[in-house]
């Protein structure tokens, strides 16, 4: 457990950084699929997204991803916001995506996609601005191609030079990875049976871990 838990940087965990990737790929496969084929937190895939619907006259299209690229910026902004005046403000930033993921799953499948991506992206933009570090490492929570990468690299430095700290951090960008994989497709195979109450299983996740987190800060504060 000691291996999963950091007592001096409790945010870098491997823990958190495990369920946390979980839910960014759990939730970006729920909105995905269940709203008009747009991405929470992936706006790189939003932009592109963009650029065929202006093209095609998507109106709809526009809005969603437009939508949520904006509300991925003012999330980032009210997560830098909570870390200049809050005290446990990493447990405030994983607050509103409980909120909004609660709210959402008790909505009815025509629910507006441009209201239920756009909550999901500023909750999505607050939690990864929060978490962004798993051991000292810089990774993302609620996408990946970043991630692999850094993996990949880790590994082969590794397979060429033979440091151990290499293959621990290739270790710890692959749990990532597997994280996120794992989180994406629970989240594809969940949704025909339960809808848009998919939603509520990432909310339950990330519930226990803003708890988890929240006391071990307190145990670690002096």
């Amino acid at each position: 457990m000691d291996k999963l838990l950091n007592n001096h940087h409790v945010e870098e965990a491997r823990l958190f950084a495990v369920l946390l990737t979980f839910c960014g790929g759990f939730l970006d496969a729920f909105t995905y699929i269940q709203c008009g084929h747009t991405l929470a937190a992936a706006q790189t895939g939003n932009i592109v997204f963009l650029s065929a619907a202006l093209v095609n006259h998507n109106v709809i299209g526009i809005v969603d991803r437009c939508g949520a690229i904006l509300l991925y910026i003012i999330g980032i902004v009210v997560a830098i916001s909570f870390e200049a005046r809050l005290k446990y403000w990493r447990t405030f930033c994983l607050i509103p995506i409980l909120l909004i993921g609660a709210f959402i799953g008790a909505m009815p499948e025509d629910f507006p996609t441009y209201l239920s991506v756009g909550l999901v992206s500023f909750g999505l933009a607050l939690l990864n601005t929060a978490f962004s570090k798993i051991e000292g490492l810089g990774y993302s929570s609620v996408f990946t191609t970043g991630n692999i990468k850094k993996f990949v690299v880790a590994w082969t430095e590794y397979g060429y030079h033979h440091h151990r700290a290499d293959l621990i951090i290739g270790f710890d960008y692959f749990l990532i990875v597997v994280a996120f994989t794992v989180g994406a497709i629970s989240s594809a195979v969940i949704q025909p049976f339960l809808r848009m109450k998919t939603i509520w299983v990432a909310v339950l996740v990330i519930l226990v871990t803003d708890v988890i987190y929240y006391f071990q800060k307190r145990r670690a504060t002096p």
